[in-house]
């Protein structure tokens, strides 16, 4: 359990919460209507570092004296505007606040996780588990004759099959098919994109096919094809070095998730949830049932 890096996150999720409570416990808050309000704003050292820093951004210079005191007194006037829209409960049931809110708190979480670097093992047994993703794309690399169904109409499947036997008594291939702006000899090519060329259907059968011989027909979306293919690459599980990055990014995406929903499911347990049974309207019943 020790090892585990999720207990090492919520260790470290517990931990910055206690720091904020302990910071909040000594820092004003505004009150509500009941109780004493805080008068006091502050503007410090890094709050003016923190615009300064935005306004070279934004602008690529550094403010004038008279910027750099219009930026504060706006940062004041913010501050000042929050405070009393909490005191007077512009806060409550406020969607986009509550969606705001919640961002921040996942977004802490994020930060957290990535604190946690991955061992080349770590991301190795990522890959394996999820190997289907990471599996790269068959490659072949094959000669096809063409074979019109528009110019031969019904005879195009029979005459295919001529021509098939003749291919295979070795007959030259650019003696036979008919005329088309496809190649006839297509070099090392992915499965995907051979399939966006010639069809789902097309890419299948050659699949299927071993490299050394003439077969067929094979249909595709042009018409048919008799096809030798000359090489044939199947699919595999890449080195590491090659994904690295992918499988990096993929990792700490999952252990964000598993961190954000660990935590959550720990904080849900202090609160007791009741939920309504929602009431359906008689018109809306009606419908449901049909």
């Amino acid at each position: 359990m020790l090892k585990e890096p999720l207990l090492h996150f919520l260790m470290i999720g517990a931990a910055l919460f206690l720091i904020y409570a302990w910071r909040d416990s000594h820092v004003p808050v505004p009150m509500g209507q009941v109780g004493e309000r805080t008068t006091q704003v502050n503007v410090t050292q890094q709050n003016i570092d923190q615009m300064n820093s935005l306004f070279v951004k934004t602008y690529q210079r550094l403010p004038t004296e008279k910027e750099q005191k219009g930026l504060v007194e706006d940062f004041i006037r913010s501050e000042i505007y929050y405070r009393e829209a909490l005191a007077i409960g512009l806060d409550r049931d406020d969607e986009v606040l509550k969606r705001r809110l919640r961002q921040k708190m996942e977004f802490i979480y994020e930060d957290i996780s990535s604190w946690a670097e991955p061992t080349n093992e770590d991301l190795q047994a990522f890959m394996e588990k999820h190997r289907e993703k990471y599996l790269t794309d068959p490659r072949l690399a094959f000669h096809q004759v063409y074979i019109s169904p528009i110019q031969r109409r019904l005879r195009a499947e029979s005459d295919a099959r001529q021509i098939l036997a003749q291919l295979i008594a070795g007959g030259n291939p650019n003696s036979f098919g008919d005329p088309t702006l496809l190649e006839t000899e297509i070099p090392l090519t992915s499965l995907y994109d051979i399939k966006k060329q010639f069809g789902e259907e097309f890419g299948e059968k050659l699949l299927e096919l071993k490299p050394g011989g003439w077969a067929g027909p094979i249909p595709s979306a042009f018409g048919l094809h008799l096809v030798l293919v000359r090489e044939a690459f199947g699919s595999r599980l890449p080195g590491l070095s090659e994904v690295r990055e992918t499988v990096h990014r993929e990792w700490t995406a999952k252990k964000q998730k598993e961190l954000k929903d660990a935590s959550y499911a720990k904080i849900r347990e202090r609160y007791s949830v009741i939920v309504e049974k929602p009431k359906i309207a008689a018109a809306d019943e009606r419908s449901i049932r049909r």
